[in-house]
This record gives structure tokens, sequence and C-alpha cells, in this order.
């Protein structure tokens, strides 16, 4: 039996080599080939092998589920995967502290993370064979000999085995078939522990020719190799003197290579940031391209496939580059995350936040109740090594349907309706909501056919939310509290096809753990435990051919594969490397003491050098390794790891400074984060990149050369043109049309028409803000902008929330009272009655927080009635919550009138009065309010940010025919002081509020509504974002507009 051993610097001399000893041995037989990756064996035999039959192409962990099904089947036992694993560590640990044997780890048992790192750990030992010698090693090994040994004990009750015990059968025995005694040829399989090493040790024992083959710097593999084959490693050596060459044959090696001068076959450069350097990585594509290079002959390796992939994915987009991404870098399924928040959405008591989330995600399936009724979830395989049979091919799943048209009013209904938690709630509510549309609906008749035809449009989304969400909400309160994992798989497996558009993904994962099916039984928050992992990041089968397009896959899946030119992306300080720890639950120290062949940290610093190997080793032509030299996300700094120095070093033979090497990188790009585009606007990768490269060259030229260079730009896209004028425009020292509604044509000054203040009921609080902003009040007043509010439980008493819940406990309070003994014997219970209708609706998320803040609500309320027998000493309390202009509604005064208030010659004016008494035949105006003082006094007005006090007063006159003394804000809280703001209402005030009026009716009618916010008003405007954060600066720049000048400086 002959036997060899190789490392090679590269994967292109290691296939070479690989095919001929494939192609000599398969002339007169079979031939097994194993490698690291099912797709590695497939090209290699495709591309490397011609036209030779007979090579079986399999992993290592599909050859032993392949050896091994005949005696698993006849002991009746089943594979269990990495996820099965999991849940089987979850398991144990649960045991084992439920019976009291933990001790050192019993604190964090229970924690999201222990599973995972347990079924690590515990797979790490089983490899080595070193479980049993756990216990000599302190209160640490105590615990996980005791996890161990119940970890050994569920797989023998539930008839399970592990990878370990699969290769325990696969090394113990059974009678050597093929694919078992045939030549073997190992295509830089990786042999990092004992039990694999033995596998491998028995296949070439039964093999007549073995050839291994490793990559040079996989040391471990190479030393475990030597020992199960009794033989030494040859070293390929590579012909060329190219920096590629040097670069593989000195990377990371201790003695420094000549110095020689880089020819380009290892290039470097660093951009702005990972989005600017992926479009690099496109350009240079496409320069190969036009050099000959098919796209197939080029590949992305990426150490973080999770940063970088929906960048490559936009890159290679703009440039019109076919891609393909393997299994371990494809963007993350939907499919998983939304069926994710569904799962949290049962075990939280069904928060409207997360059936949002479900929402949001876009995999909701609108024929839920049809799917409901289909029955129960169809059988689906799976892709798992361990779990499915070597020739199975996943099906190309097509799209079965278009995504639905989720209307954006869903969220708003579920604010609507205040569904923030509990089943009970979902139907009450909804059913709520409809109920109001349908009262409002049949209250208007024919009145109003617009707002008839809104309300007719909401009850009808409103219909399509119900048959959507109320089913799911049943099924998930139908989920057990506990079970066993058989009966929770096929619970799950029914929801996910009853709720998501594209399942499959889903039920693939869940298939992984069909033979955990007689474990448990397990709560769903130990199913969410297990699962969250797998499904956050599920990743679909890729669903073309990678021939004809770029291969982009994570560094691991690179192991095997030679290309002529390779992209290695990140190499920064955090990104590649990868910081390594030691195991979390077994320190290095200890992993000494139990077993030598058990990882070390070190092990994993190799391992981190490994990938960096292989990346350099599959470019047969080049290698262009690159850097991002910021973190936009952070917006901070980044350097080149020492990964990028080492290459430089190995490539050069010299280790240049850091300066040297950044500056040299940088030059290496053509674009930069001011200005995203190359010098040359050939070189762009899109009309984009064209258009600003374009522009840039233009802006070298003499002034009079370039009139007209730009103009282009207007005919492709007419929004350039006017964007790039209204940029100018308002940033001009005049006021132009760009700062708001300002200028405007007859049309405009029509549609206004209707909103000038004698045309329609205006609120005093929509009246103010015209002095803040005169565009804050077109957006709120005219056009009735909003900002958006979401359906989440309540954390923290927000201001609007504490203001709300007092003046509806002082209502309730003067619905009772009648006299003062009244008010201090009611006030607890009109605070309580209000305060638990509030927590009905609101749900606090902390409802101890919720009870301290009204608590302190109650403070407030019990100072207010101390100061109440002095303050309202002389007057009578007639009405509380007088609205006019407004609806019905029983949270108002009965004798609330619904015509509008009309003041100063005929303006028509809405509200709703706090407080409205008498003494003899005048009258005075209360509006409480639970926030600070202000610190300057309005005498009258207040530079028109404070008209409610005086257009109360002028209201009340109105509608009682008796005249205001005096109209205040009273600040009724420890936080406003029990401050009592009092407004005279005499001639000079109301001459004010009329000239007040009349510049803010001037404004409407002259189309002069810019935004020109007095100082400090954008710090807490709710339309900022429409803005933009630099209005006051701004607005500065440019003359004062006098009437605004004129309401600002009414006293």
């Amino acid at each position: 039996m002959s036997k060899r051993l190789v490392s090679v610097c590269g994967y292109e001399a290691l296939l070479k080599e690989a095919a001929r000893f494939t192609v000599e041995n398969a002339a007169s037989g079979e031939v097994l080939a194993l490698a690291a990756t099912r797709g590695a064996a497939d090209d290699f035999v495709r591309e490397r092998c011609g036209s030779v039959a007979g090579v079986h192409r399999l992993t290592v962990g599909q050859l032993v589920a392949n050896l091994t099904a005949p005696v698993m089947a006849e002991r009746g036992l089943a594979p269990l995967n990495g996820l099965g694993a999991e849940a089987l560590a979850a398991r144990a640990a649960h045991r084992v502290r439920a019976e009291g044997r933990l001790s050192y780890f019993s604190p964090v048992a229970g924690s999201p993370g222990f599973a995972r790192a347990l079924a690590r750990t515990l797979r790490d030992l089983r490899l080595e064979r070193a479980g049993s010698r756990l216990a000599a090693v302190g209160l640490r090994g105590k615990d996980l000999s005791a996890l161990h040994e119940a970890y050994e004990q569920l797989l023998e009750e539930t008839r399970l085995a592990d990878f370990p015990a699969m290769l325990e059968m696969a090394v113990s025995g059974g009678d050597v078939h093929p694919p078992r005694g045939l030549p073997l040829v190992l295509l830089d399989v990786p042999v990092h522990s004992a039990l694999v090493g033995e596998f491998i040790g028995r296949l070439a024992a039964e093999a007549p020719r073995t050839l291994a083959l490793a990559l040079e710097g996989d040391e471990r593999s190479v030393g475990r190799l030597r020992a199960v084959l009794g033989v030494e490693a040859e070293r390929a050596r590579e012909g060329g003197e190219d920096s590629l060459h040097r670069l593989r044959a000195h990377l990371f090696a201790p003695a420094a290579p000549r110095q020689a001068a880089t020819d380009g076959t290892a290039d470097f450069f660093s951009a702005a940031g990972e989005g600017l350097e992926c479009i690099e990585i496109a350009r240079r594509m496409h320069q190969l391209a036009e050099e000959g290079l098919p796209f197939d002959g080029m590949a992305v390796a990426l150490r973080a496939p999770e940063r970088y992939q929906p960048l490559l994915e936009e890159a290679l987009n703009r440039a019109g580059i076919p891609f393909y991404f393997t299994r371990g870098s494809v963007r993350p399924d939907p499919a998983g995350r939304a069926f994710l928040a569904l799962l949290a959405c049962a075990a939280e008591d069904f928060p409207a936040t997360r059936f949002a989330e479900y929402l949001s995600l876009g995999e909701a399936r609108v024929e839920a109740r049809r799917a409901m009724a289909a029955g129960k979830a169809s059988w689906m395989g799976t892709e798992d090594e361990l779990l499915a049979r070597a020739e199975y091919i996943p099906e190309v799943i097509e799209e079965r349907e278009a995504a639905p048209a989720t209307p954006a009013a869903w969220e708003r209904l579920l604010v609507d309706a205040a569904v923030v938690g509990g089943k009970e709630r979902w139907e009450r509510r909804l059913r709520g909501l409809e109920n109001e549309y349908r009262l409002r609906l049949s209250k208007l008749e024919d009145e109003d056919e617009t707002e008839a035809g809104h309300i007719g449009r909401q009850l009808e989304l409103l219909g399509n939310l119900q048959r959507l969400a109320l089913p799911i909400i049943r099924r998930l309160d139908e989920l057990p509290r506990q079970a066993i994992w058989g009966e929770w798989l096929g619970q799950l497996s029914e929801l996910a096809q009853m709720t998501l558009r594209h399942p499959d993904s889903v039920l693939l994962a869940l298939n992984e753990l069909w033979a955990m099916g007689e474990a448990g039984p397990v709560t769903l928050d130990e199913v969410c435990l297990v699962l969250t992992e797998r499904l956050r990041f599920l990743r679909r089968p890729p669903r073309k051919r990678r021939y004809g397009q770029v291969w982009i896959g994570s560094v691991d899946e690179l192991r095997g594969h030679s290309f002529e030119v390779v992209f290695l992306p990140g190499l920064a300080e955090g990104v590649f490397p990868r910081k390594a720890f030691e195991d979390p639950l077994l320190l290095d120290d200890y992993r000494r003491e139990v077993a030598e062949g058990l990882p070390l940290r070190d092990d994993r610093v190799a391992e981190e050098r490994l990938r960096l190997h292989a990346g350099v080793g599959a470019a047969r032509r080049r290698l262009v390794v690159s850097y991002p030299r910021m973190d936009v996300t952070q917006n901070r700094a980044r350097v080149p790891s020492f990964y990028a120095m080492e290459v430089g070093r190995a490539a050069e033979g010299r280790l240049a400074e850091l300066k040297e090497f950044e500056r040299r990188a940088a030059a290496g790009a053509m674009t930069r984060m001011g200005w995203p585009a190359p010098r040359n606007p050939q070189l762009a990768v899109d009309a984009l990149e064209f258009d600003l490269a374009f522009l840039q060259e233009a802006t070298r030229q003499p002034r009079e050369k370039i009139r007209g260079w730009g103009r282009y730009l207007f005919h492709l896209n007419a929004h350039v043109g006017r964007s790039l004028r209204a940029r100018y425009m308002r940033w001009d020292r005049e006021w132009k049309t760009a700062d708001g509604l300002m200028k405007a044509s007859e049309e405009t000054r029509a549609a206004l028409a209707p909103h000038r203040l004698k045309q329609r009921p205006w609120a005093a609080s929509s009246l103010q803000h015209f002095a803040a902003c005169p565009y804050r009040f077109l957006l709120h007043g005219i056009h009735r902008l909003r900002p958006r509010e979401d359906a989440a439980a309540l954390e923290v008493m927000d201001p609007l929330t504490r203001g709300s819940l007092f003046h509806e406990a002082l209502f309730q309070l003067a619905r009772r009272a009648r006299t003062e003994e009244e008010f201090e014997e009611f006030a607890d219970a009109a605070l309580d009655e209000v305060a638990a209708k509030f927590e009905d609706d609101l749900v606090p998320a902390i409802p101890r927080v919720w009870r301290s803040e009204v608590e302190d609500l109650r403070a407030d309320l019990k100072g207010w009635l101390r100061r109440r027998r002095q303050d309202a000493a002389g007057w009578e309390r007639r009405y509380a919550e007088f609205a006019f202009g407004m609806p019905a509604d029983e949270h108002r005064d009965a004798e609330s009138v619904e015509r509008p208030a009309r003041i100063l010659d005929g303006i028509p004016l809405r509200g709703s009065i706090d407080w409205i008494e008498q003494q003899g035949d005048v009258l005075r105006i209360t509006d409480h309010k639970t926030g600070k003082a202000p610190a300057q006094v309005p005498r009258h007005t207040g530079g028109g940010l404070i008209l409610q006090p005086l257009l109360y007063a002028l209201a009340a006159e109105d509608l009682f025919g008796k005249p205001v003394k005096v109209s205040r804000l009273y600040y009724c809280t420890q936080r406003g002081g029990y401050t009592a703001v009092s407004v005279a209402v005499t001639e000079g005030a109301r001459q004010d509020v009329e000239r007040a009026l009349r510049i803010i009716d001037d404004g409407i009618a002259s189309v002069c509504l810019p935004a020109a916010p007095s100082e400090g008003q954008c710090e807490w405007c709710d339309y900022r974002m429409v803005c933009g954060p630099r209005e006051e600066e701004r607005v500065k720049r440019k003359p004062p507009l006098e009437p605004l000048e004129r309401l600002r400086s009414i006293p």
C-alpha cells in the first residue's frame, strides 16, 4: 500500500497533484475523493478530471453518515446534527441544574448562550475521548463531568448518535465495502481531532493507495496525518519568482524573504469605507474582464460575510457583474426572522411590536386561514450532511407567489386599536376599533362623502388585518406550555406553513431536529433558545449555478478551490483576523490537564492564520487584498490588521512603516469618502460614478470652458436640476420659494383660502405654532402631519401621557364633586379609576415604574387640592373640560357645544377649556398644565407663542355673554411649582391678540409660510426630519421677515 503526504503552498499545485492521482487510479477502478466542502470536491472532479467516471466526491461528514447508516439502523439510532446537539445540551443543562448537581455553572446555566457553548465544549471533549477525565480539574470539571454524563444519558434515552459517536462507529468496524477500500485522495481535509485522525487512518489502511494533500500552514492537520499515515510530509515546490509566489512561500515565515519590487500579482489597496471598498473590487473586476478573464475565474473570499454581503451585492449590481453567493455568504432568509418574531410574540404574551416586526419582514402569508385549513405540514428533506444522503440535491424552489401588498396602514390600525399585548386584548381591541369606525360612519351619513369614504377604506383594511392576525394569534395561543420535541416540531411546522410565504428554509431547519422527537418535555422558552441563532441567520441554498459568475463565499468555503484572481477584503484590525478567545467553559489551563489534543486559544489563532493561507493559496494569477480606512457605522478610523502588513512583508521582503503602508494602500483606490468616484470617468462602474467623475473633471477646467458641461444631467433626470436649484435657493441670502411655501401662484392662494382664519375653525394650540415657525404651522395646521406612533408597551410615562392622565383625573373629579370636601373625598378614587383605564390601554412594560409615577401624580393632585381652597375663594366652578367646535364626547362637559366660538369679528375657534369659574358677572378661565412654568411670564401673547389664555377668554365671552376678568395657565404640579401664569383680559390685551391673529391670517393669505424658526424651536420640533438639522443656522443668513418680527415682539 502506497501512502503519500504532500504539503503545498497553493491550491493550484494541490489540485494538479490530486488530478494526476485520480486520473491514474480511476483508469482501473473507482476513487474516493474527500474535501473540506462538497463544492470543492465537485469542482475538482468537473474541472480537473475531465471525463473520468467513478469518483466518489464526499466530505468527511457525508462519508461517516453513509458508512454508519446500516449500523445505526440495526441499533435503532438516529443521527444528531449540530442544532440537535445544542438542543440536547440545553436539555442536559436543565436536567443537571434541576437535580442540584451544578455548583460553578449554576448561575449561568440558563443564560441564552450557555447551551451553544456547552455543545461546542462537549463536542471537543468527545472528539478527543476526554470526557471521563473532567472530574479531576476542580469545580468546573465536576460540573462539566455531570453535564457530559447527562448528555450521554440523553443520547442513550433518545436513541441518538452525534458526530463523535458516529465517528466511533465508523472507526471501530464494519465490513470493508465501497467507498471504503478504494484509492483515497484527501483535498486539504481539516484533521483537527483524534477521532477524525483515526477515521482517516482507518480509511488509508484499507485503501490500496493514499494521497493526502494539505496546505502549508495547517500544522495541526499535517501533524495528525503524519501520525496516522506513518509517513513524513513532502513539500511540493512551486516555480515562479513573482510577488504572489513569494507571498505564498514566505507568509508567516519567521525568516525575512529577499527584498524585491512588487509586480502587481499581489496587490493591495484601502478605501474610505466597506461600501467604497466593494466598489473598488467591482472596478478591478471590470478591468480584468476587459483583459479577457471570465467572471467565473474570479472569487471574493469574505471573513465577515454578514458585514460585506449586502455591500458587495449592491456594488456588483451597480456594476452589472453577475455573481454567485455560496451557502455561507448568501443573504439571510427573512423567513427565519419572521418566524422568530412570531415565537417571541407567543412567548411575550402577544405584544403588537413583535407582530408588527413579523409583518415588516414581508413574509406574512395573507391567506393564513386557507393555509391553516390545508392540514398538517408536509415533510421536507434536510441539507445537513449528517442527516441527508450524500446524493441529496436540494430542489430549486421557485417563487410561488408575489409579495403581498401589505398595507402600510396595518401598523397604524394596531396603534389606533391600542393593541399592546394579550390574546383577549387583540380580539377586543380590534373589534372595538371596528365598532368605533362603524359608529362614526353611521353618524356621518351623507354629510361628508370624503370622510365617509376614508372610514370605509379603513374598515376594509381593518377587516384584512383581522382576517390575517386573529387566526395567527389564536394559533400561537394554542401552542403547548410543555411538550416533547416531536410535538413541538409538528406544531411549529404547521405554524410555519400557515404564516410564511416561503416556509421551506424554516421547515428544513426544523427537520434537522426530528431526531430529537422523544426528548423533553421542553418549554417554549427553551425552544426559542435553541432555534434563535439558527433561524436568525438562516440561509437559503443558492438557487443558480456558479459558472459564468463571480464566486463569493466565506474564507472557510475557499478551501480546495483555485481561481485566477482572488479578492480578500476586510483586512482591518478587528475584522480579519478576529480576536481569538479561550473556551469560556473550559479554559486552556484546564484543557491541558484534561487532554493533550484539545484545541487551545493558540490553535484558534493558527486557524485564523490558516484562513489567510487559504485566501492566498487559492489565487493562481493575482491576489488583491484590501481594507477599509473608516468604520462609517461607528464614525471612527480603522487601521490595517497585522495580516495586511504581513502580506506586504511576505510579498516585498520588508515590513513597511505603518504610515507608509497606509499611504500606499490609499493610493491604490480611486474613490474617496467626500467624492465617491474615480478621477477618470471612463473607469466608472455605473452612471452615478460617471456623473460624479465627469463633474469633478469639470471643476479642474477653466470656468469659461465648462459652461453647459453638466446640462446632460437635467435631460437624464429632471429631479437633479430641481434638487440643485432648491439647495442653492435655500442657502441664498434672499428668501426664495425653496424656503417653504412662499411667493406661490394663484392656484396655491386658492388652495390656502379655505384655511384662512375666518374660513375654518382653528385650535389655539395650532395657531401658536406660527410664531415658533411658520412652516411648522403649515405642516401641523394645514397639512395636518403628525409623528408616527408605535404600538409599544409603555416603559416610562411620557409628558403627554402624564398630562392626559392628570387632565382626565381632574375632569372625573369635577364631575363627582360638588363641594370642597367632596373634592378631597373623591380625589383618590378618581385618580385610581383613570389610572386603571390608562394602564389597560397602554399596558406599561414595568408595572412597578407605572405605579410609582401614578403615586407621583397623586402627590401632585393632593398638592393641588391643598392650594385649591385659597385659590378658589370667591369663585364658583361652572364647567370642566368645556368643548366648543368639537364633536360631543363622554370625556367633555355635558353642556359642551359643537358650534365653534366666534371671536374678533367672526373668526371661528375650537377647543376645550379645562376650567371655567364665575364670580358675580365675570368669568375666570384656567388651563391646567403639568410641565414647567415658563421662565418669562407673558404679558399678553408671549411673542405669539402663548395665545391660548386670551383666545379662550374671547371664546368664553362669545359663548356665555359674560366678560372674562382673567385667563391663566395653572402649572398644577410640583414640577411646575403650582404656579399660576395669569393674563388680564384688558383692552390692550385684546388689541395685541387681534394683531397677532391678523399677522397669522396675512401670512396664509400672502402665502408666506417659510421655515423660519425662532431660537431653540428646532430642538424639540416633530418635523425636524422634514427640514434638516441646520435650519436655524441657514435662516440667520437671510434678512428678517418684518411681519414675523412684529408678531414675536408682541409682549
